[in-house]
């Protein structure tokens, strides 16, 4: 259910900020939906604009930064896409609790900011958090492509960054984790940029989309 219908649903309609925030939020996220990302970064930004005349629910204001800093980051505009991961992780942090899926979805998008940047060695520790947290929650199974998906990133990064032996020890899980996720969708799309950002937009999706 989108964030307007929830917002509704529960009562929050008098709260005229937080209305505006979630109704271009979920613009936003029907723009990413049919791939119209830079409409998808203006909507998000409109949303972090209401999000920041008055207080809004944290919750929603975390979800926006995170949402505007993805789209800053396959925008190239990569110090503007990390400050907002960053607080964006923060406030999830304070919000949730500093164990939770939603915490952990932000340090795989921290980890992968770095990596599309090939700076592996600023890319490890957000990865190392994300897999010892979603271990930790056994999230494993509820986005399994994905999973998959960060476990090699995550030693593709190790290896570049000069911990093979690490970077070795997850290769048959991630070949094991393969050979069971055959035919199967992911329930999200790993949305990846170029490392040189230099015609803007340079959005590449992973093949199993």
């Amino acid at each position: 259910m989108a964030i307007l219908a929830l917002l509704l649903t529960g009562g929050c309609a008098k709260d005229f900020n937080t209305t505006n925030t979630a109704r271009y939020h979920d613009a936003g996220t029907r723009a990413e939906a049919v791939r119209d990302f830079p409409q998808a970064e203006e909507y998000y930004g409109r949303a972090l604009v209401w999000a920041g005349t008055e207080h809004v629910p944290a919750s929603l204001l975390s979800l926006t930064m995170y949402n505007l800093g993805r789209m800053k980051g396959h925008a190239c505009k990569f110090d503007e896409a990390r400050e907002l991961l960053l607080t964006s992780l923060a406030l999830e942090e304070s919000t949730s609790g500093p164990s939770s899926a939603q915490v952990s979805r932000r340090l795989f998008e921290l980890g992968r900011l770095y990596y599309d940047r090939r700076l592996y060695a600023e890319s490890v520790p957000y990865y190392a958090q994300g897999v010892a947290m979603v271990r930790r929650l056994k999230l494993e199974a509820d986005e399994p492509v994905t999973f998959t998906e960060a476990l090699q990133d995550y030693a593709n990064a190790l290896r570049e960054a000069g911990d093979r032996r690490l970077a070795d020890s997850l290769s048959g899980e991630i070949t094991a984790r393969r050979n069971q996720e055959v035919g199967t969708r992911p329930r999200y799309l790993i949305a990846r940029y170029s490392p040189s950002c230099r015609n803007g937009h340079m959005l590449v999706y992973n093949g199993r989309a």
